[in-house]
């Protein structure tokens, strides 16, 4: 009832205030101000009464709600804020204060059955959907006046729950930070490569390297670049060389068989192949010469 009649007074003193830009009394004169007899209006020399707000230190105890599954529980922690258009600062501390312990109680109630509903390993839409159950709060008919609490909290994993899974956290973090620090490391690796590539290109007067002139470059230019590439890159090169090594000799043999019963066009023909193959792997060019040399004297 008391707020209602708040309610009007506002209303009435804003409409008033509205009206009587554009009222004048005589000679210009402005209209007369409220008459001060009305019941609804404020007495000489007061001003109306504001709302007032204050926020108590928080308890260090915090609440206890059991999440999905009844295994695990939520720490919460409340906040209350209380406001009052009814009373002083003063007076709505000190009535606050009397009321907290039934907050808390209120509160628990409310948000127990919705943390019942949330996964224990995720705090945060926990903590979002009980605040938006408590959204608007409640209010309290105290004999001072009516106090308004509206109640807010922040919410906590379980600590058991937390201790089991730091490790897979820390792992994940881990996990995500190498993969990070190792595509750089390959994106500065590539841009150093390539720019020694370049430089080494120039100094050889070589243009535009094709794919031949790169397999032989890269590992020069990987020593350069980065240690660790460097290794990899001479694997690679040798791994390579011995698989290009192996099929050069089947290409000799190859050669030489068929020299032996006639077919000198395969022969020709292989020879090229082996010619070509020595020079794009990256193998001298003339590692063949003393086979094919062997293969013509035996040649009838």
């Amino acid at each position: 009832m008391t707020e209602r009649k708040g309610l009007r007074t506002r209303l009435r003193n804003w409409w008033r205030r509205v009206t009587r830009k554009d009222a004048t009394g005589p000679a210009g004169a402005p209209e007369a101000a409220d008459d001060p007899e009305s019941p609804d209006s404020p007495a000489l020399g007061q001003a109306a009464q504001g709302e007032v707000a204050v926020e108590l230190p928080p308890v260090e105890e915090t609440l206890s709600v059991a999440a999905d599954g009844d295994v695990f529980a939520f720490e919460l922690v409340p906040h209350f804020r209380w406001s009052s258009q009814e009373m002083t600062l003063d007076v709505l501390r000190e009535r606050a204060a009397l009321h907290e312990e039934a907050a808390r109680g209120k509160l628990l109630r409310r948000a127990w059955s919705v943390a019942r509903a949330c996964d224990p390993s995720d705090p945060v839409a926990a903590e979002k959907a009980v605040n938006k159950e408590l959204r608007g709060g409640w209010c309290y008919h105290d004999e001072k006046g009516l106090i308004r609490c509206r109640p807010s909290v922040r919410m906590r994993m379980d600590p058991a729950l937390r201790e089991h899974v730091l490790p897979f956290h820390l792992a994940e973090v881990r996990m995500e930070k190498e993969h990070h620090l190792g595509k750089l490391k390959a994106d500065q690796v590539q841009e150093l490569t390539e720019r020694w590539l370049r430089v080494m290109s120039e100094l050889e007067l070589l243009g535009t390297l094709g794919a031949a002139e790169r397999r032989l470059l890269v590992p020069f230019a990987a020593a350069l670049a980065d240690e660790d590439f460097f290794k990899v890159m001479q694997a690679l090169k040798n791994t390579r060389r011995n698989g290009a090594e192996a099929l050069a000799d089947v290409l000799t043999a190859a050669t030489k068989h068929h020299e032996q019963v006639g077919l000198f066009e395969y022969a020709n023909a292989y020879d090229k192949a082996l010619s070509e193959f020595c020079r794009q792997m990256g193998l001298s060019p003339f590692s063949w010469v003393d086979t094919v040399g062997d293969v013509g004297e035996l040649a009838p």
